[in-house]
């Protein structure tokens, strides 16, 4: 078959009919977290008889509520009552919908302009059958139709980009992923299973969904050892240990073995080691899956880009493509949405996380996202996180001192990547236009005894904890020529550092910092080392490192990026993509990857390095799993 495709996204009607000029309780479901998806005649109705036709915006006044402190107050039946009530209201942010017994998305009269209306499909030039639909042939795709293709049956992709630039994350390598056998073989342990789940519900402020977690965990390790069956590598024995062998493609353990001064139950943001790397990215795992699907039957339809689901009587049974050929429509038993994340959508990250609009980045649209929602889904509830983790300067993300661009400190330095990103977003930013443009919050500052006091700082992603003598530096060949390892030379510092001074009044004069300013807030920062208590922020005193040994180093902390944003379908513990504001499955439907919520909320925990990887990987083969079964 070709390369078809249709352009088209979904039968439902997001304005559902009811009697004009009144609006029912059912359909007032738009607090800040019961989320938007439709849009109601009824409603548009009602705002007209008001006068106000197309401007009444119940999130607005919704906003302006005092929620949950009026139980016994009237629920309003139309937007005057709404109005009126102000201050009356009794909503709460998620389970204020269920109390007024009002169905969350169930309208929203103002809809967003990224959720549009779901266009008519015509002109199909191409049809195609198959048992389970997999749109996406990212890691959790690969991983959904190896699953359905070895359980017998047939399978076709969907993938959006052209056979010959087809790739995955250029860089991504990291799975955490828990009981391997690669992992067994090195030894490797983790953590017990309490302490990194009782870690994840910290770091995402209760709303990561544990039960995913414990699968993850449970399962994560075999998953990945079917994964990348039939592939070619070599596994190192540790992070800094050379390759032995010509193999283009190798598997490094990471942050192993463990720095011997460090123990996570010391930490304020503990990392748990176990993590494994693909190098030099993870395509060949993908290939290695993939060829295995193939080998199963599976077929994969290269420029193709899945844009509506088809649904009949409330169930999913098939969708339309858009390829360079026209439309192609899909025939199927059960669809897997596997499309990737909505960071690249300005308008939806605006609407679900507008404080992440600083950083740059995201890798896609929200089409699954749309596609679920139109086919009767809806999105999880926020906050949704994004993976902005910081990786630093040319010590990575140690926890040296840090000035903000008044020349002032501000926090606690002994902090992961992502949170050094998330206090960088209240700082200051530049007068100077090209660090200002450049998103340069902080500087780094340390002085010349780094080489002695990296070993003191924490393990885990994103720092740098072994320094390597010029006269050695042969013995690690295979780690130094990576990224972000946790190793480095003198001449790679003094290349990767963007200000070297030899006195304050120079460091100054070449970071823009205001001189007097930095020279107090340095004066009072080594005080405090030198008393081993950080009366000001906290930090551990064993990092507490006093900035007076010149030379000083100086590297720019700009904006970290965006990754991957995680808000995804709501859906339940089969991976069923459930219909909008219920816990009840869309048949048909199913959902893995970045596309689907339940994973993380809040913000992305760096605890388990490769956290992303490993889930989209043990959640795509569940998909693929279930789909497979209910067919």
């Amino acid at each position: 078959m070709g390369t078809t495709s249709k352009h088209s996204w979904s039968r439902r009607d997001f304005l559902k009919g009811a009697a004009a000029g009144t609006m029912s309780v059912a359909a007032l479901g738009a607090l800040g977290g019961c989320s938007p998806q439709q849009s109601a005649s009824t409603a548009s109705a009602a705002a007209a008889d008001s006068g106000e036709a197309g401007t009444y915006d119940v999130m607005q006044e919704l906003s302006t509520f005092n929620r949950g402190q009026n139980a016994s107050a009237k629920a309003p039946t139309t937007p005057e009552e709404y109005i009126a009530l102000k201050g009356d209201g009794v909503l709460s942010a998620g389970g204020g919908c269920e109390q007024l017994g009002i169905k969350p998305a169930d309208f929203m009269l103002n809809k967003p302009a990224w959720l549009g209306d779901a266009p008519v499909v015509s002109d199909i030039a191409d049809t195609e059958d198959c048992d389970v639909l997999v749109i996406g042939m990212g890691i959790a795709g690969t991983a959904a139709a190896k699953e359905a293709a070895e359980a017998g049956k047939k399978v076709i992709v969907l993938e959006k980009q052209p056979e010959d630039s087809y790739s995955v994350i250029s860089m991504a390598g990291d799975f955490g992923v828990v009981g391997s056998q690669i992992q067994k073989d090195l030894g490797i342990e983790w953590a017990p299973k309490e302490d990194i789940f009782n870690e994840f519900v910290k770091e995402t402020g209760g709303r990561c969904d544990t039960w995913m977690m414990n699968y993850w965990y449970d399962h994560s390790g075999e998953d990945f050892d079917w994964f990348i069956e039939g592939a070619d590598y070599e596994v190192l024995e540790s992070t800094a240990a050379n390759r032995k062998t010509d193999k283009p493609n190798f598997i490094r353990p990471k942050c192993f073995p463990p720095l011997e001064t460090y123990n996570y139950k010391e930490e304020v943001y503990p990392y748990f080691h176990g993590t494994i790397t693909t190098n030099p990215n993870m395509q060949w795992a993908c290939e290695a899956a993939f060829n295995a699907a193939v080998a199963g039957g599976a077929e994969l339809i290269y420029n193709a880009e899945g844009e509506q689901l088809i649904v009949e009587n409330d169930k999913v049974v098939g969708a339309y493509a858009k390829t360079p050929d026209g439309y192609l429509k899909v025939n199927a038993k059960a669809v897997v949405l596997c499309c990737g994340d909505y960071g690249a959508n300005p308008e939806m990250r605006h609407y679900y996380a507008p404080w992440t609009e600083e950083f740059m980045g995201g890798v896609d649209d929200g089409r699954g996202q749309l596609m679920g929602i139109w086919a009767g889904g809806w999105m999880e509830l926020g906050p949704h996180a994004p993976m902005t983790h910081h990786m630093g300067g040319s010590l990575g993300v140690d926890s040296f001192l840090q000035l903000n661009m008044e020349g002032k400190r501000f926090m606690n330095e002994d902090v992961p990547g992502q949170n050094i990103a998330a206090e960088h977003t209240r700082q200051p930013v530049a007068k100077d236009p090209e660090l200002a443009k450049a998103g340069v919050k902080a500087w780094q500052i340390f002085d010349s005894k780094w080489p002695e006091q990296i070993i003191h700082m924490p393990d885990g992603h994103g720092y740098t904890t072994y320094f390597v003598p010029d006269d050695q530096a042969a013995e690690y060949e295979t780690v130094l020529s990576g990224f972000g390892l946790g190793y480095t030379t003198q001449a790679m510092v003094d290349e990767r550092t963007d200000v070297i001074a030899n006195s304050l009044e120079e460091l100054a004069e070449k970071t823009g910092l205001p001189l007097e300013t930095m020279k107090a807030e340095i004066e009072r920062y080594n005080e405090l080392c030198h008393k081993g208590i950080d009366e000001d922020f906290g930090k551990m005193s064993k990092r507490m490192f006093p900035v007076e040994n010149p030379p000083y180093y100086a590297c720019k902390f700009g904006n970290a990026g965006m990754l991957v944003m995680f808000g995804g379908l709501e859906c339940d513990h089969e991976l069923r993509v459930t219909k909008d504001g219920t816990n009840d499955p869309i048949p048909g439907l199913y959902v893995a990857g970045n596309t689907m919520g339940r994973r993380l909320l809040v913000d992305y925990p760096v605890v388990v390095a490769g956290i992303s990887l490993g889930s989209a990987l043990t959640f795509g083969r569940l998909a693929g799993k279930n789909a497979a079964a209910a067919v």
